[in-house]
């Protein structure tokens, strides 16, 4: 089972994330730099990851000084994912999507690394070396399917089949269901008491606002993250009850954050 790592803070995390709430609101680039501070990173490392993801497209510039995400691309599509999980499953007929990947190097692991989360990133899991595996009650065709692997990152020596038996049934406990049960309750906790509280609670209204943004980074990839298994297998109400939270906590930390940078 590959660990739940959850993402550190950087300032291009901080810019995608603010631009994310904002919508389309385009922000100036104070306002950038303002939200970097908030987050404790200096204005020069703003700057640079502004550059940076303009450069590579995530981010556009309507009007000089000013900046929104990018509508379409691969980030922006699994940064939303969150939004229409229910829409991406469907009934699971015991069938089976299968990844060989013997003709994929380990040699350099940045390259296997990109690769292997691009499996992760659609809930297939390393069953045997070289074998990976997962239900497929995704609401996906299968040309679908292999594109947005291939988008993801997924090797092009990768063999991927559609399977109705496997000689090999995978082991449950791979998928580490327990252990994401288990964020996605501990994530609702922290939800509840940030939109239940004021700034006036003991915290600063920056504290506040840091600590909004930490939660709805680790909310968002812990949800974007869910292999989306059958609802049989384990029962999704942990998942769910998180999602209800979301509009509300966005609603309270997007108030928070445009009177932190002056957003009319």
């Amino acid at each position: 089972m590959k660990k739940l790592d959850l993402p550190e803070m950087t300032p291009r995390l901080v810019i995608l994330d603010v631009l994310s709430v904002a919508a389309d609101i385009a922000l100036t680039s104070p306002m950038l730099a303002r939200s970097g501070e908030i987050m404790g990173f200096k204005s020069g490392s703003m700057r640079v990851a502004t550059s940076r993801l303009a450069t590579d497209g995530l981010i556009e510039s309507p009007r000089r000084g000013e900046w929104h995400l990018a509508k379409t691309g691969t980030w922006i599509n699994e940064q939303s994912r969150w939004t229409r999980l229910e829409e991406l499953v469907k009934s699971w007929q015991k069938d089976w999507w299968v990844a060989s990947t013997q003709l994929v190097s380990r040699s350099n692991r940045s390259d296997w690394r990109s690769h292997e989360n691009a499996l992760w990133h659609r809930g297939f899991v390393e069953a045997r070396r070289d074998y990976f595996v997962r239900p497929a009650n995704l609401n996906l065709s299968f040309p679908q399917l292999l594109n947005e692997l291939g988008a993801l990152g997924m090797a092009n020596e990768s063999l991927v089949f559609h399977a109705t038996d496997l000689s090999v049934m995978p082991e449950k406990q791979l998928w580490g269901t327990s252990i994401r049960n288990d964020l996605f309750q501990a994530l609702a906790r922290e939800i509840e008491v940030l939109i239940s509280s004021t700034p006036t609670d003991g915290n600063t209204e920056r504290e506040a606002c840091r600590h909004f943004l930490r939660v709805g980074r680790k909310a968002v990839w812990a949800l974007n993250t869910d292999p989306l298994l059958p609802e049989e297998w384990d029962g999704p109400e942990d998942r769910h009850y998180l999602l209800s939270l979301m509009p509300r906590f966005i609603a309270s930390g997007k108030k928070l954050w445009f009177e932190q940078l002056g957003v009319a």
